[in-house]
């Protein structure tokens, strides 16, 4: 032999002999000694050769013969040159595939490390076949392959002897799983992997050597026969660090808890052939299909597989997400946490991915609120894209995997969500591989089967395969049965061939069937008598109406049903555990049995001990279904046949409903967790009982789901919440779940807009409940208590919840009141950049895009929320194309920017011609065609798919365009210019239909077709609003709707086609009726500068204002409210101090409007006042004698007047008030009222204008605001808020 490599002392010269007689006896396995080298390195050089005698060490002899024990000669060679053999990378290849090959043989199926064994062999010889002739030629490459070369001659020894399989176990399974990354490394390193180019060289080299590394580790613990803990290499780049931070970053998000380890996986010897045929896809970078759906009926094992699959590449490093749904868990069926789940858990997987989106999060706070496409884009789409995580693409594959995609909602709200999965995951790296579980439901067929990067997958329930395997797993589970029953000493032909074939007849290849065959027998006092009763059972023809005939013979061996008692428990549990939004305990369900008066005393466990083989749960654990299938057998009657067994889902959440509802009158009080109003929040707070937490949260969903009911729930719900709204609201706040108040009231309000007999006092209470939280929501979710201490004392005196909680004990009063309506400005966005001079409003109401001279911003309407900037630069207008993904930005320059309204990235290059500078875009209803107009006059209609022009026809305006509009069915357009013209343009042709039409005496501005097409609005200079009826080609003379002082820049219809908004310079925002002309003026909106843009838009369906202006702000209005904007102004600038007198009895203020004035703290009436000053006022007191008011100006000069009559007197600088200053015991930090001698909070305050002076004088504090209001605040004698 030759040594390739120099040996150092240490070697151990490992020998093997093929001569027979030392063969152990019974076995081939060669006889294996190791030999000490040092004696041969010892020897001193020799010449040409020499002969070293090497004794065999008599505790290294493998025989069973002593007498075999002996010696062997080594020849020791000097040859002139180094003899070495050539490394060959195919060559290894090829001993890897044949001893991955024969070991397959060896651990067959039922071995847990088979899946590893199985796709260890697809991907060598995967890379074997596409890249060995390559490889054959890299020294570095072939020194590690021949290492694992090395390596897996253990499987000459498993051959040898298998007993050592079991105890090798570990170590095995870490060289499969070493040996699938070091493929995937290498198939990335040749440039045949999915990033399709080499890897840098540098970083490669590295890798290799620590793969070497490893694989040295993993022989040395073969050998020694000791499994220790071996790091493996990850191909994967990163390090696995992650701060805290981050973390709790990411937790923003609010992903759903996917913890459930009890989830079944699939035994080791079944769905062998399907676990190898998606991981292989999973692991193939030569398929463009980065998402595979795997579908079939219900039952077939789809959840058990998509586990195992999770666990598998769990243990590979290469599961990036599991994502699981259960139509029973409302936070597990719910399409919009699917994105953010999935964004958390792959943050989790990769720090550098978390890192970019916890930076995504950080610049958008509201990002689990926007829509789910935009979800996808900036958390998902957006981070992998960075060039950081560019290296993404060269780590091999990361497997995402979705399970049971049909409980996840329903088919009116899963659509965003299977749309994201059919259109933009092909948006994601190629190594990015997604599988995705579900029933063949129509809407998720029609969504997925025809893309093309969607590889779909049916699971044949009739084929040889899944045949095998419910033959397998009915063996095995009946076999653990027997083993069980020890005492019962069943035969062990008992679950022979015959029994299990006959078994697998009646199950029609339906797992869910041998699962529930196996409960029912298990949970039998004999099994064998549960076994012959599911032999009686027909074998049916199809799959359904088998699992009804084995739920049917389920049922009627489980329950006493003759027994009405029995029945009436049965269905009234049932009813629940289906209805229920969140599985609830056995515990749980009887309390609220209790709460609401049911007759039926008896514990749910008295009848679900009976129901074990349908049921999973005890007493603390959650009461299930063993299936989905189960409760679709239930609640068909035609399926479940019985009447005993049939459950009304209707009638189930109308009981539910009753019974959450009863549970809240019972427990809801408050502050029902005695807690202290603090200003961090709440802290070790006691846990509320589940039944409380369950009515709380689910109440209004089951109430919701009785649509068209009678008038008789709606006074039991009015009932309830003229008692305990207030209540609910707390302890919603309680369970960090204050913010979700606003939808579901805003639900169950248009529920009871519904319902037959219209409880009107109902719909009013609801109505103002909206408002209230919409109003506070941001207070009440800093502490459960300032539902009592800020907002219903801040909340409008005239409103319908004030007027029925305002005699709540122990809450403060806000004298005078605050306001007495409801404000009409539900959002104020003041950062958008400077003057807006456009406004745009997604199709679906959801965003909002403004645009600014030097950019454009999209919005989310419903938070307020920065989403993405646009283009920058100077733009002029942008208006979002339907659909809500894409927007068109026209630039001053004359082009035109197409962009991605989710990432703000431009799409394919600007669209030019000679138009000068553009002024006017719109799209056409379909999205397929942008018209343009500009300066120079033309109308340029473009291809928005190609990019190309349309029609681009010589200009009929004599100035510039300034807006353009598309009718709403597409036939038309129309243009308004600086030429005072209106022009209608067919759109087809291009060819002018309509016009101009004269009505206007200067340039026009805006202009829009009214929903039905018939008419349009237009507004310009002239300070007028026109409404012109185009039904005819000669057209009438427009209706003039008159009312602004200066010009009109934008109009806008609502989409009922009733109301007509008009901005203007004179800063006003104008509504108007479309049919009278008549102004409404209760609803004139006022900004501080002129209004450039006006749009209606809709918020779970209720109609809403949006305006920009120049004062550089966006506000969201309601339409309906006729409140005031705040405060009333008590005086007309800003209150710039304010004191009490001695005795607390009076205020006096003083004002940037250089007045002072005297108010009474009880009643808040001016009692005296105005007093004139020549500056604005700087200080004020009211001194000891109560006789004078004294005050000083800016420049310090000091003024006294007579307390009672308000004459002037004369003052001495002894009257200057900061002489007569006191210091009360409330002060104001920054939002929150507090004792200052104790520190305890007392209120915070609700959005209002900002404070610029205060004071305080026992339990009263007064507040100066920068609008001129003046708020008083009386607090209960008790300092600290009960």
């Amino acid at each position: 032999m030759y040594a390739v490599r120099p040996i150092d002392m240490e070697t151990q010269l490992e020998i093997k002999s093929k001569h027979n007689s030392i063969f152990k006896p019974g076995s081939r396995s060669l006889a294996k000694v190791g030999l000490d080298v040092a004696t041969i390195l010892r020897q001193p050089a020799v010449a040409v050769s020499q002969e070293i005698r090497l004794n065999f060490p008599s505790d290294d002899v493998l025989h069973y013969d002593a007498s075999q024990r002996g010696y062997i000669l080594v020849r020791l060679y000097r040859p002139e040159e180094p003899i070495s053999e050539p490394i060959s990378v195919g060559k290894s290849f090829s001993v890897l595939l044949s001893q991955l090959d024969a070991f397959i043989k060896i651990v067959g199926v039922a071995s847990q490390i088979h899946p590893f064994v199985n796709l260890a062999w697809q991907v060598v010889s995967s890379l074997y076949t596409i890249a060995r002739d390559q490889l054959d030629r890299d020294k570095s490459i072939g020194e590690l392959t021949e290492m694992m070369e090395d390596v897996y001659t253990f499987v000459d020894d498993i051959k040898s002897f298998p007993s050592r399989l079991a105890s090798q176990e570990e170590t095995i399974k870490k060289i499969m799983s070493q040996t699938i990354e070091c493929m995937l490394f290498i198939q990335e390193y040749s440039g045949h992997g999915f990033c399709g180019r080499a890897l840098n060289q540098q970083w490669a080299g590295e890798q290799i050597r620590r793969f070497t590394r490893t694989f040295t580790m993993l022989k040395a613990s073969l050998k020694t026969g000791v499994w220790v803990q071996i790091a493996l290499t990850a191909h994967r780049m990163y390090e696995d660090v992650q701060s805290i931070a981050q973390t709790q970053t990411l937790a923003k998000l609010h992903p759903v808890d996917m913890d459930d380890p009890s989830r079944p996986t699939c035994l080791p010897q079944t769905r062998s052939d399907l676990l190898f045929s998606v991981l292989s896809w999973a692991m193939n970078p030569s398929s463009n299909q980065n998402v595979l759906w795997l579908h079939g009926p219900a039952g077939s094992g789809k959840s058990t597989v998509a586990t195992t699959i999770a666990n598998i590449t769990r243990d590979l490093g290469r599961l990036g997400a599991f994502v699981f749904f259960d139509r029973r868990m409302a936070a597990r069926n719910d399409p919009a946490a699917v994105v953010r789940t999935l964004a958390f858990q792959l943050g989790e997987f990769d720090p550098r991915l978390g890192a970019s989106i916890s930076t995504v999060i950080k610049g958008t706070p509201s990002i689990r609120q926007s829509p789910l496409r935009q979800q996808f884009h900036k958390l998902l789409v957006q981070p992998l894209s960075e060039s950081e995580l560019a290296v993404w693409s060269q780590e091999g594959p990361v497997i995402v995997v979705i399970d049971a995609l049909d409980e996840c909602g329903h088919v009116g709200n899963r659509e965003d969500l299977l749309s994201i999965l059919a259109l933009e995951s092909v948006k994601l790296p190629p190594t990015f591989r997604i599988v995705v579980t579900s029933r063949t439901e129509l809407d998720i067929q029609q969504a997925l089967e025809a893309q093309k990067n969607i590889c779909g997958t049916p699971i044949d329930i009739n084929s040889p395969a899944n045949d095998k395997d419910i033959h397998l797993y009915l063996s095995d589970r009946l076999q653990n049965i027997r083993s069980k029953n020890k005492y019962l000493s069943l035969p062990q032909e008992w679950s022979g061939h015959d029994i299990i074939d006959a078994l697998a007849a009646r199950a029609h290849g339906l797992f869910i069937w041998a699962y529930t065959a196996c409960r029912y027998v298990e949970n039998g006092q004999y099994p064998e008598d549960r076994l012959a009763d599911l032999l009686r059972i027909d074998v049916c023809s199809n799959a359904e109406s088998s699992l009804d005939l084995m739920y049917t013979t389920a049922l009627e061996s489980a329950g006493r049903w003759e027994d009405p008692a029995f029945s009436a428990d049965f269905r009234d549990i049932l009813g629940v555990v289906i209805a229920a939004k969140n599985p609830l305990t056995a515990l749980t369900i009887d309390r609220l049995n209790e709460v609401a008066s049911v007759s039926r005393t008896r514990p749910s466990l008295h009848t679900i001990q009976h129901l074990g083989c349908v049921f999973r749960g005890s007493t603390n654990e959650p009461i299930h279904v063993i299936h989905p299938s189960f409760e679709d057998f239930l609640t068909d009657r035609a399926r479940c046949k019985r009447d005993e067994w049939f459950i009304d889902v209707y009638l189930s959440h109308q009981r539910l409903a009753l019974q959450c509802i009863s549970s809240l009158r019972a427990n809801l009080k408050r502050n029902m967790c005695d807690l202290t109003l603090t200003r961090s929040g709440v802290v070790d707070v006691r846990i509320l009982p589940e039944d409380v937490t369950y009515s709380c949260i689910f109440w209004i969903d089951h109430v919701c789901e009785l649509e068209g009911t009678e008038e008789s729930l709606s006074i039991v719900v009015y009932d309830l919440l003229v008692k305990h709204l207030l209540h609910w609201i707390q302890t919603m706040s309680l369970l960090k779940k204050a913010r979700h108040t606003i939808k579901l009231l805003m639900r169950l309000e248009d529920w009871s807009r519904s319902i037959q007999g219209r409880h009107q006092e109902l719909c009013d209470l609801l109505a103002d409940a909206v408002r209230f939280c919409q109003a506070f929501t941001a207070v009440i979710e800093q502490h459960p208590l300032l539902v009592y201490s800020s907002a219903l004392p801040f909340s409008p005196t005239n409103s319908v919840l004030y007027q029925l909680f305002k005699d709540e004990i122990s809450i403060p009063v806000v004298v005078g009141g605050f306001r007495d309506e409801w404000s009409p400005l539900l959002m104020d966005i003041p950062r958008p950049g400077g003057e807006v001079t456009s406004l745009s409003l997604s199709s679906d109401g959801s965003q909002l895009i403004s645009t600014v001279a030097r950019g454009c911003h999209v919005w989310d309407v419903i938070s307020g929320e920065l989403l993405t900037q646009g283009p920058k630069g100077d733009v002029a207008m942008t208006v979002f194309a339907p659909g809500g993904q894409l927007a068109a930005s026209c630039l001053f320059s004359g082009s035109i920017v197409l962009w991605d309204t989710f990432s703000g990235q431009t799409i394919g290059q600007p669209l030019q011609r000679d138009q000068g500078a553009i002024y006017a875009l719109a799209f056409s209803p379909d999205g397929t065609r942008l018209i343009s107009g500009g300066q120079n006059c033309t109308i340029i209609m473009w291809n928005v798919q190609t990019a190309s022009i349309i029609l681009d026809l010589p200009a009929t305006h004599t100035k510039t365009v300034l807006c353009l509009a598309f009718s709403p069915d597409g036939m038309r357009y129309a243009s308004g210019s600086r030429d005072g013209a209106i022009r209608i343009w067919d759109a087809a042709s291009g060819r002018m239909v309509l016009g101009p039409l004269h009505g206007h005496s200067g340039s026009v501005y805006s202009v829009v077709f009214t929903p039905d097409s018939t008419r349009i609005v237009s507004g310009t200079d002239d300070k007028h609003v026109c409404v012109w009826d185009i039904r005819s080609e000669e057209a009438s003379m427009p209706i003039k709707l008159r009312g602004h002082r200066s010009t009109v820049f934008s109009v806008a219809v609502s989409p009922d086609g009733r109301l007509i908004a008009s901005a203007s310079k004179d800063t006003t925002v104008r509504l108007w009726s479309l049919e009278t002309g008549e102004e409404l003026s209760h609803l004139v909106r006022r900004h501080k500068m002129p209004v450039r843009c006006v749009a209606f838009g809709k918020q779970y369906g209720r109609l809403r204002l949006v305006t920009g202006a120049k004062d550089a702000t966006i506000r969201i209005w309601d339409i309906e409210s006729v409140g005031s904007m705040g405060v009333t102004r008590k005086h007309k600038g800003l209150v710039s101090h304010l004191a009490f007198s001695q005795d607390g009895q009076r205020i006096v203020s003083g004002s940037l409007d250089r007045t002072v004035r005297v108010w009474d703290p009880i009643t808040g009436q001016c009692l005296l006042g105005p007093l004139n000053l020549e500056q604005p006022v700087h200080s004020v007191a009211l001194p000891a004698d109560n006789v004078r008011i004294l005050a000083a100006d800016r420049e310090g000069a000091i003024f006294a007047w007579d307390a009672t009559t308000g004459v002037h007197l004369v003052a001495t600088p002894a009257d200057d008030p900061s002489n007569h200053s006191i210091v009360g015991p409330l002060s104001l930090e920054r939002k929150w009222i507090v004792d200052s001698k104790t520190g305890t909070a007392l209120t915070m305050l609700p959005t209002m204008s900002p404070v610029r002076s205060q004071a305080s004088f026992g339990n009263c504090m007064v507040l100066g605001l920068a609008n001129g209001g003046i708020v008083i605040v009386r607090f209960p004698d008790t300092p600290q808020l009960l």
